[in-house]
């Protein structure tokens, strides 16, 4: 209100700056007259004149500012408190006020922006009411879906607190008693024994692996519950700081193995490793666990290592071998730990300078306790849930050892890609009307699968064929990242050079890889049931629809080439190529994922979904009416809808 008022004032005083002017205008004026004339008999007339003027120059002055006052200052003032009420407040409309003649198009105008301005702040409330009860309703949907899920979940943060648990938790902790029933910002380890967990938890920040997961043992504080458990890390979410340990969090899975244990007789005295949940670890990472632990409690240990695999329970066999040096004789030094293949198994070698082990000693060690986070373990237990062996070396009297025969062991082989592991869902669907004829459905309700290949050449009439087939799936206007078909394909004959710079797929990498009619067959699955799509389709499938016979099976899918619809959206002139339609809709498609069929397809689906909302700015709201405007650009390329 101040600043109106200073606006109102800013006016007055530009009126009265105007009148103070005209006066001494006046007054100068006659004072000039007066001189020039020199007469004393006409100064009374100047007088009188002067303030008959004077009178008037005020007066006109002032009606006119009270003519702006009334008819522009105030009612811009209005309109100004209106929209400020309109934008922070609950106002609905701009109150209509006579006096406004003098400010034209501007109160319309106003008035124009202010009803858009509601319009959208209705739609807007509407479309963030229409989404949380979306979002409230899958809510309720995954709750009740991990309700029912038949092993516990367990959400806990960085500094080990419970962030989130379900159902099936709460009865394998001891049930509902508030002695032992879980509880939200309360330590997981007022339920479950600490060391495996803190074991697992250290394991996998150190192996800087997202797609990392610790299969582990525990058991519960209050019943002694033994339950298997997987520990994954929980990075990459919002807010988190991945580069900080401090900041990730992990998720378990729990499942109550005690009543198995029990069926199958498991006991430190029987030998039944197969039925313990063991995991399968790296030598080496058993071997530099072993070191840090050992570390911290100021004993060093040398170590070495073959490329193995051991199935095993890392956190036991560390327990284990540091509680076996725990107990050498004194004085001992330069310890040793060497893990070796040892027929399908593996032998770590423990060392050391000075007095072997008496027979007594080892006896002592196999039957004591050892805290592993099970309830009335011992060592010998350890060594039969491994079924493994502890054997004194005494062959040399200055470096004795002790062997410790694992079962289970492989040779390391290269990883195979993760296999991915996230929610998909898409509740939508639950209210989707099923078999709906595609000419009349929207086009954001249809599912696509988008595709590409890579060839050996650009002529399968001259016996060009299929090195790789990569798709993706398009459903309710979103590309879902975890269903992805992508397979290298042995085309059944040599691939040229030319082609190999071109998608650097090789004569090696195809070799065995699945015949092109297998690879066919696999992706006429994955597309069942939808539109397909792809970058200059007739292309593509020229060489899938050779091999349908091979195959048993039909491509009588419906099919949308994006290359027509960029003429359709930009018109013909334009060029329509991949990376022009891409650099046209501000996709980056990287180096490394160009001409490979997966990264030309991700492009490809991107490419669609920016050019559906153009399509339905042009009235082209469903797929036959698409159809119908790209048959008109037929001469770019062949039609395949028939």
């Amino acid at each position: 209100m101040a600043a109106h008022s200073r606006t109102r004032l800013r006016i007055f005083r530009v009126f009265a700056a105007l009148c103070t002017g005209c006066l001494l205008a006046l007054a100068g004026g006659l004072y000039f007259g007066y001189h020039k004339a020199n007469d004393p008999d006409i100064v009374h007339a100047l007088i009188i004149g002067g303030a008959i003027a004077g009178f008037a120059i005020f007066g006109l002055t002032a009606w006119a500012w009270l003519v702006i006052d009334e008819h522009i200052a105030r009612p811009v003032q209005r309109l100004a408190g209106n929209l400020r009420t309109l934008t922070h407040g609950k106002a609905t409309a701009i109150p209509a006020h006579e006096r406004t003649t003098y400010l034209s198009d501007l109160v319309p105008a106003a008035r124009e922006m202010a009803q858009q301005l509601l319009d959208t702040r209705v739609a807007l409330d509407q479309a963030v009411a229409r989404e949380t009860e979306t979002l409230a309703l899958e809510k309720d949907r995954l709750e009740r879906l991990l309700s029912d899920v038949p092993v516990g979940l367990m959400l806990c943060s960085a500094e080990h607190q419970l962030v989130f648990y379900n159902g099936q938790v709460v009865s394998l902790l001891g049930g509902v008693n508030a002695d032992v029933a879980p509880g939200l910002n309360r330590r997981v380890f007022d339920y479950l024994h600490p060391a495996p967990i803190e074991h697992a938890y250290a394991r996998l920040l150190e192996a800087d692996d997202p797609d990392a997961a610790s299969d582990i043992l525990c058991s519960t504080q209050s019943e002694g519950r033994v339950l298997a458990a997987r520990m994954r890390l929980l990075g990459n979410h919002p807010g988190a700081n991945n580069d900080n340990p401090a900041d990730i969090g992990y998720v378990l899975t729990l499942r109550d193995i005690t009543g198995d244990l029990a069926t199958h007789s498991i006991r430190p005295d029987i030998d039944r490793p197969g039925d313990w949940p063991l995991a399968m670890i790296r030598a080496s990472d058993l071997a530099s666990t072993l070191q840090a632990t050992l570390r911290s409690k100021g004993v060093t240990l040398t170590t070495e290592t073959t490329d193995l695999i051991l199935r095993c329970d890392g956190f036991q066999l560390v327990a284990l071998i540091t509680a076996l040096i725990n107990r050498l004789p004194l004085p001992h030094g330069a310890l040793h730990l060497k893990i070796r293949s040892d027929g399908a198994g593996a032998m770590a070698e423990l060392s050391w300078e000075g007095l072997s082990l008496s027979d007594d000693a080892l006896a002592q060690l196999l039957s004591a306790p050892l805290d592993v986070g099970l309830t009335d373990m011992t060592v010998q237990g350890v060594l039969s849930i491994h079924g493994a062996t502890l054997v004194p070396d005494n062959s040399s009297r200055l470096h004795p050892k002790l062997c410790l025969h694992i079962r289970e062991a492989r040779l390391a082989q290269r990883r195979p890609p993760a296999i991915p592991r996230a929610v998909v869902y898409d509740f939508k669907l639950l209210s989707k009307a099923g078999n709906a004829e595609v000419s009349c459905t929207p086009l954001d309700e249809l599912t696509y699968v988008v595709f590409d290949t890579e060839t050996t050449g650009l002529y399968p009439d001259q016996g060009d064929e299929i090195v790789q087939i990569a798709a993706v799936r398009i459903i309710n206007g979103k590309r879902v990242k975890t269903e992805v078909f992508d397979t290298l394909v042995n085309p059944g004959r040599s691939i040229p050079a030319a082609s190999t710079q071109v998608h650097g797929i090789t004569n090696d990498m195809v070799a065995d890889a699945p015949d092109t009619a297998t690879a066919v067959q696999r992706f006429h699955k994955f597309a069942e049931g939808a539109v397909l799509v792809a970058h200059n389709a007739p292309f593509d499938m020229a060489f899938i629809r050779r091999h349908e016979n091979a195959a048993g099976c039909r491509f009588d899918h419906p099919i949308l080439d994006t290359v027509l619809l960029s003429a359709v959206v930009y018109g013909e002139a334009e060029s329509h190529s991949l990376d022009a339609l891409a650099h046209r809709l501000g996709i980056t498609i990287p180096e490394e994922a160009r001409h490979t069929a997966i990264g030309d397809a991700i492009a490809t689906a991107d490419a669609l979904l920016k050019v559906i909302p153009a399509l339905k700015a042009r009235g082209l709201e469903t797929f036959g009416a698409v159809l119908s405007e790209v048959r008109q650009h037929r001469r770019l390329l062949k039609d395949l809808n028939g």
